[in-house]
């Protein structure tokens, strides 16, 4: 299989103490936790309702076995609670699972994003709220000035008007504009001889050209779901993503508070969504509406302060040797101990509860089944 690592790239570190090497141990039968529970390996469980809430970040350089780890959580939640949502994020194409539905985003996809959806929430969501946040997204992603963001204000108003949604909230629900709206409006300006609207243009002629933002989007409602964004550019992507995190948070905030996680989304490329709100609305409110977040990164410069004090679980691979000491620092580890890491090998921080393992794969559990 292409994704396995050999077991000759795993090695046991030479000298470890006899409850590390407890830790290595295989798993007894009946040695599992009650309630939601990720077997890691040896005797370690991740129980993230146990926690104070249940993110998760993942640290790992190039090889560390962090896509292993990955897809070994995603495909143990969702073989143990066939009701809970798992929602893959995957900017690499390699996070594929047995039984999931995937939706590839790319030019030739039928699918897209709604990034201009509403929120019926009549304190949080609407139009003009759903246009700010939009365009402080694109702001972001593309370096737009001042100018370039507030006429994408005003063109999202347009759009919005076009299609009969107003402030009134029993307009809330009609279909949303698309970034094909937006492209025509835009083009209404650039014409007429707006300058800023020429830049603007220039801008976004790449979010227009992919088509991602003016098709529709697919309403699976399938347990496990995949959305395969690597072949969009890096700012597509992004956006992209961020437009489905916002989407998550909203639904579950229609829904009320829950007092058990009913969806977990995985995102392996932390770096793609640094800086966004939207990312550090979901951490800081996601456990009161049951909406938990797997983060990966290669590097903990991608590792925002809010993100690590709203992550209750840390799961620490190898890293890169010039950033052992850093690491070490923010993530509260022994140095020594973490320059010793093998590949598959994890400091696992739960709380304050720490502990030194030896991850199954997810290629031999897969194996395993087949």
């Amino acid at each position: 299989m292409a994704d396995r690592l050999p077991p000759a790239l795993i090695p046991l570190p030479e000298r470890r103490s006899p409850a590390e090497l407890a830790d290595s141990a295989p798993e007894e039968a009946g040695d599992s936790p009650s309630g939601l529970h990720v077997w890691l390996g040896g005797h370690c469980h991740w129980q993230p309702e146990a926690l104070t809430n249940a993110h998760a970040v993942i640290l790992g350089a190039s090889g560390s076995g962090k896509t292993q780890t990955l897809k070994a959580i995603a495909l143990s939640l969702h073989q143990q609670q066939s009701d809970l949502r798992v929602r893959i994020l995957d900017f690499h194409g390699d996070q594929s699972l047995p039984q999931e539905t995937v939706i590839p985003l790319h030019q030739c996809s039928p699918w897209g994003i709604a990034p201009l959806t509403v929120h019926p929430d009549p304190e949080g969501g609407g139009p003009a709220l759903q246009a700010i946040a939009v365009a402080a997204s694109l702001r972001r992603l593309l370096k737009l000035g001042p100018n370039q963001e507030g006429l994408l204000l005003t063109l999202f108003d347009q759009c919005y008007q076009q299609r009969g949604i107003t402030a009134d909230q029993s307009t809330w629900s009609f279909e949303p504009p698309t970034f094909a709206d937006l492209e025509r409006f835009l083009a209404m300006q650039a014409a007429s001889g707006l300058a800023e609207a020429k830049r603007l243009q220039l801008k976004l002629a790449a979010l227009f050209r992919y088509g991602v933002f003016s098709r529709p989007q697919s309403d699976s409602e399938q347990s496990l779901l995949r959305l395969d964004l690597c072949k969009l550019p890096p700012e597509i992507a992004a956006l992209a993503a961020e437009s489905f995190v916002a989407q998550e948070l909203s639904n579950h905030r229609l829904n009320g508070e829950a007092d058990q996680v009913k969806t977990v989304l995985f995102i392996d490329e932390a770096k793609e969504l640094r800086g966004s709100s939207v990312l550090d609305r979901v951490l800081m409110d996601g456990r009161k509406y049951g909406l938990a977040i797997v983060l990966a990164s290669q590097s903990e410069q991608h590792l925002s302060a809010e993100v690590l004090r709203n992550s209750a679980t840390k799961v620490v691979l190898p890293v890169d040797q010039t950033e052992v000491r850093t690491v070490a620092r923010r993530f509260r580890l022994s140095e020594d101990r973490l320059a010793k890491l093998q590949p598959l090998e994890a400091l696992c921080r739960f709380g304050v509860q720490l502990r030194h393992v030896q991850i199954h794969p997810y290629w031999q559990r897969h194996g395993a089944e087949s």
